[in-house]
């Protein structure tokens, strides 16, 4: 499974996604640090999501529909794009690290979350992941590559 690191601080967000894709974004004032490690968890799968699709973009765009016709295999030809009429293929799991062990934890429903908030965060995560398999792994700060960004 590939892996998404993510870090946060109050200001400032990051994530790196395994095989491409790495971002960080200043977040306005009044976010506690447990609140941007949710946000730079939720960008991160945002972002995850997105790579996902457009390499399903991509691999459906390849086809040579010209040469289909021209073979005779019309009928491959008009297939509908993965957007269209079919359903799309859900991403493979990922792997998510981070090195809050809280918020780990939390996600991981190892951990009950008492702060509104946070618990709001944390549905928001879940119903982002509902269909696809994702688990939580707590890193040490030295191994977070995206806590590389933040400095």
């Amino acid at each position: 499974m590939p892996r998404l690191y993510c870090d946060a601080n109050p200001r400032m967000i990051a994530y790196y996604i395994d095989g491409g894709g790495c971002n960080s974004h200043t977040l306005p004032p009044g976010f506690t640090s447990m609140e941007a490690e949710y946000m730079a968890i939720m960008y991160g799968l945002g972002e995850y999501f997105l790579k996902w699709n457009k390499e399903l973009d991509a691999k459906h765009s390849e086809l040579d529909v010209e040469r289909l016709i021209a073979t005779g295999e019309v009928e491959f030809a008009n297939v509908a794009s993965p957007s269209d009429r079919t359903k799309r293929q859900l991403p493979p799991g990922v792997i998510v690290c981070s090195d809050n062990e809280v918020v780990v934890k939390q996600l991981s429903r190892q951990y009950h979350i008492a702060n509104d908030r946070l618990r709001k965060l944390a549905m928001r995560v879940w119903q982002m992941t509902k269909n696809v398999e994702v688990v939580y792994e707590w890193i040490s700060r030295k191994d977070n590559l995206a806590g590389m960004m933040l400095k």
